[in-house]
């Protein structure tokens, strides 16, 4: 039977890549973050976990990064592929699950970014990626990972009122698509459940996606790096290398193997 995290990469929104790069044209803050650990990183070999459709991969590569990216979706890895195409063997995109992967090799620098941790939706789910990507790590490895700090306001928000999340020009059409979003949140099973409404002007609804993120809160996280055999070095607030506080925004823990 397929697990909960197996039946969630079946959704479609995880493969229409060219849709994910047009809604996402905003998305840069956090390449300066990534610039500065791959600087921080002993070398110059890079795995990105859940890669997506390369995003982040540019700017590393551009900086001389030997980079590996490895990403469920059969979809988005091609695109990656077609994107990154012109770096030749200095970029390989794998398809494969962040939870059990085996590359036989280690890396100067493993992240995971943009919230993508976020899908591991169970303990057990977090704790297999983890104990995987610690196997791709050597004694002077770096790992980070950047996710937001779960909000009550967010996820406490009116059952089934929708708020407008993002607009976009579709690839194909040139529309202007404007996106609206509904949650529902467990707080037993600390998952949101969270629907996206996609309308134009000709139409509304045209499409409706729905997907799931696990809220990590700070204390969790860290538990779980731990027990994964990660040291926590220091935790970001912010894409700036701001000390985590009570009123960040967002989680950046930056580890190292734990020595004996």
């Amino acid at each position: 039977m397929a697990s909960q995290f197996d039946k969630e990469f079946q959704n479609t929104i995880y493969h229409d890549p060219q849709r994910y790069d047009a809604e996402h044209w905003w998305k840069e803050d956090d390449i300066p973050l990534w610039r500065t650990l791959f600087k921080r990183a002993p070398g110059p070999k890079v795995l990105e976990l859940a890669a997506g459709t390369g995003r982040l991969a540019l700017p590393l590569l551009e900086c001389g990064a030997q980079y590996t990216g490895l990403e469920i979706s059969p979809e988005f890895c091609v695109h990656a592929r077609q994107k990154l195409s012109s770096y030749g063997d200095q970029a390989r995109i794998i398809e494969g699950d962040i939870r059990f992967f085996d590359l036989s090799e280690t890396f100067d620098l493993i992240m995971i970014g943009f919230n993508s941790f976020l899908h591991l939706l169970r303990d057990e789910d977090a704790t297999d990626c983890l104990t995987s990507l610690c196997r791709h790590m050597h004694s002077d490895s770096l790992f980070a990972l950047d996710i937001f700090i779960p909000n009550p306001l967010f996820l406490y928000r009116p059952e089934g009122v929708r708020f407008t999340t993002m607009e976009y020009r579709d690839p194909v059409t040139n529309e202007l698509i404007e996106v609206e979003e509904s949650n529902d949140y467990n707080p037993e099973t600390e998952i949101n459940h969270i629907s996206w409404y996609y309308s134009s002007a000709e139409k509304k609804d045209e499409h409706i996606y729905e997907f799931n993120m696990r809220m990590y809160w700070p204390d969790t996280l860290n538990r779980l790096l731990i027990d994964s055999g990660l040291e926590v070095m220091e935790i970001w607030g912010d894409y700036e290398g701001t000390k985590l506080t009570s009123v960040s925004n967002l989680q950046i823990p930056i580890c190292r193997l734990q020595t004996v």
